[in-house]
């Protein structure tokens, strides 16, 4: 029987020793995939811990970095994404996490941010010069800065920039509500600032509640009930003052709305894919002109 024994672990003893290690890089990408980013990153960082020479480094640094932004560890994911290029400054990885760095900024609405980010791209990667143009157009669109987005779609390539021409010209065109003039049309009127931002129930409510405290206020004054006259005079002040806050406030949610609507028709035209293929992340911009 020990002779068996023996004779057994002679020959699976090599096998075992043979077994191709679990692949953690895969078992990483893996869990990034189906969303799972905190662990991911665990996995990634180990990798890195016992293969720093492993030809897919630059990518597993890179995909830290994105699985970081995805949980919107914004300040993790920045720290991140610089030490691809610092460690790595020859890999395309570098050029995908400056790309990425850019993009981080504009995700969070920091667009001063995002077009300091993507200038510095633009200086650092020629190939991605268009991207960058677009990109910084849009953050200064998003800023209302109209002109100076102009300037940026202007240093696209001639078809591009007729087509951009076209959009600025359909957005600069786009009905607005003026606060102001909801504002003084809820001063003159309760209720009428909010029909005129196309909000019927509220104007009912606004010119309801305003006519009631005041006929309220007027009875108890005619009654001589000053205290109750006073006390519903106070509330009136502060609906009255409401009122106007809120035709105000619908004007400026309708011209975003619609300003919101309008632009979705850039990310039609050119969006960035970022994701993983054969276990590698990637990032694509495309243009549809």
């Amino acid at each position: 029987m020990p002779v068996l024994l023996a004779f057994l672990l002679l020959i699976f003893a090599p096998l075992t020793l043979c077994a191709e290690p679990p692949d953690m890089y895969s078992f990483a990408a893996s869990l990034a995939e189906e969303g799972d980013h905190y662990r991911a990153i665990t996995e990634y960082k180990r990798f890195l811990h016992y293969h720093p020479q492993d030809t897919r480094a630059a990518r597993a640094q890179l995909a830290i970095a994105q699985s970081l932004y995805a949980g919107e560890r914004w300040s993790q994911g920045d720290a991140a994404a610089e030490k691809v290029w610092q460690r790595y400054p020859e890999s395309d990885a570098a050029t995908q996490a400056r790309r990425l760095y850019a993009d981080s900024a504009f995700d969070r609405a920091d667009y001063p941010l995002a077009q300091q980010r993507y200038q510095e791209l633009k200086e650092t990667s020629a190939q991605d010069a268009e991207l960058a143009n677009f990109q910084i157009g849009r953050s200064l669109l998003e800023e209302r800065k109209l002109e100076a987005a102009e300037q940026s779609f202007s240093q696209l390539p001639q078809t591009q920039q007729k087509e951009l021409a076209q959009f600025m010209l359909g957005y600069r065109a786009l009905p607005r509500k003026s606060p102001h003039l909801a504002g003084t049309l809820s001063a003159i009127l309760p209720g009428a600032g909010q029909l005129y931002t196309e909000r019927p129930k509220q104007a009912a409510v606004a010119f309801a509640l305003n006519a009631a405290f005041i006929y309220g206020a007027i009875e108890a004054w005619n009654n001589e009930n000053y205290s109750v006259a006073g006390i519903l005079s106070l509330f009136e002040i502060g609906w009255y003052g409401g009122n106007i806050y809120n035709a105000m406030n619908n004007a400026h949610k309708i011209n975003r709305e619609r300003e919101d609507e309008f632009k979705q028709q850039l990310q039609q035209r050119a969006g960035l894919s970022l994701g993983f293929r054969d276990s590698t992340p990637w990032l694509q911009a495309r243009f549809h002109f």
